[in-house]
């Protein structure tokens, strides 16, 4: 397996993927981390996901790069001869999966070979409610049918463009782990982790299972990877977007900070970058910053966003190559920047040992008045 993020996406979606349904994606992503990344990280397997982690600085705080296993896809409920019910997880565009083309495949499927195909039905009178599949090939007697994603090619690059019905998220998984590799590759005196979560679509639920677990270092700084809908300012073939914040929050201004100088010294060497806050969904970066976490994203400018949005039929995602190797070199360059940035984790370590050392003074009794009551202030005289 040849390095580089584009092999690397290759190789992960050469498996289908869904929300809790991310096992066979992610011993892809642990296949290639063995290859080429070898000792020079550590991984651990958590309920939330992955964590991958490069300590080339040794101790202090890390620069960790947050990307999601999932795409949205279909839970097969019940299974007939003639088809089956499914609920949709993930904002897939609902105006336009009557009758699309999916694929039906195990819990943790081996390759992109379905066990069945099918096609779905009317769009549910009420939202939430199961979606029908009539069989087009019924699965074998025997077979496991657990999901089902719309029928669309895993991983296409033709004329500068990289189209695959799961760019969202699998693109910022490979540029997460390739940022990583080229920093191992020259030694580079930072840390930097990667966590892969499970389940973004459907509400975070990796990501705040491992905040929630006490997983993750509260000194560290977070970085939301995405490829997110284009929008005026956030467009394919203008580099990767700094994102100032999502539909939910502003991001936070020193990580920012930290990027937009990653950014400038990009831009002095050619490569371009954009600047915008991307109000067209809620990114993981919105749940790191409500727990209390520094936090900010980068983005790919994304075309037919889950699979049609802004599109007038079911499509592949689209982004462009070369927006996807500048993002790569943006959390290079960052990465490098990062140790000598006094962000949120230096910042907790100078307190918590001035607190230490300061902390003996408070044991003197502070109060001035008899058997431990404050004196009142004096009145001021009237004017």
């Amino acid at each position: 397996m040849k390095p580089g993020f584009l092999p690397l996406f290759s190789h992960l979606t050469s498996v289908p993927t869904a929300p809790f349904r991310e096992k066979a994606v992610a011993r892809k992503a642990r296949e290639w981390i063995a290859e080429h990344l070898g000792r020079r990280v550590s991984v651990r397997e958590v309920r939330g996901g992955l964590i991958v982690s490069y300590r080339g600085a040794g101790g202090g705080p890390a620069l960790a790069l947050a990307a999601h296993l999932d795409h949205p896809a279909f839970r097969l409920e019940k299974i007939t001869r003639t088809g089956a019910s499914a609920l949709l997880q993930g904002g897939l565009p609902p105006h336009l999966l009557a009758g699309a083309a999916v694929e039906i495949f195990p819990a943790v499927p081996k390759d992109n070979v379905p066990l069945a195909r099918g096609a779905l039905g009317p769009r549910p009178k009420k939202d939430g409610a199961p979606w029908s599949i009539r069989w087009t090939e019924a699965p074998r007697a025997g077979a496991k049918p657990a999901f089902a994603v719309l029928a669309l090619p895993a991983c296409e690059i033709k004329d500068g463009w990289l189209s695959s019905r799961s760019i969202d998220d699998l693109l910022g998984c490979a540029v997460s782990l390739e940022a990583v590799r080229r920093l191992a590759a020259v030694r580079a005196k930072t840390n930097v982790t990667v966590l892969l979560n499970r389940a973004e679509e459907v509400g975070f639920v990796g990501a705040l299972d491992m905040i929630a677990s006490g997983v993750l270092n509260e000194g560290d700084s977070y970085l939301s990877i995405e490829s997110s809908r284009e929008l005026p300012g956030s467009t394919p073939g203008g580099g990767p977007t700094i994102r100032l914040g999502d539909k939910a929050c502003a991001f936070d201004p020193n990580l920012i900070a930290l990027l937009d100088e990653a950014g400038e010294a990009l831009r002095r060497r050619g490569t371009k970058v954009q600047r915008l806050r991307l109000t067209g969904g809620t990114c993981e970066a919105a749940a790191y910053l409500t727990f209390g976490l520094e936090a900010a994203g980068v983005a790919v400018p994304l075309v037919n966003y889950h699979n049609g949005w802004g599109a007038d039929a079911v499509a592949p995602e689209r982004v462009r190559v070369s927006d996807a190797e500048g993002a790569v070199r943006l959390l290079v360059e960052a990465a490098k920047l990062f140790p000598a940035k006094a962000l949120r984790g230096v910042l907790r370590a100078r307190l918590a040992k001035r607190r230490e050392s300061s902390a003996p003074a408070l044991r003197e009794r502070f109060t001035a008045g008899r058997r431990g009551r404050t004196r009142r202030p004096k009145r001021l005289a009237a004017a």
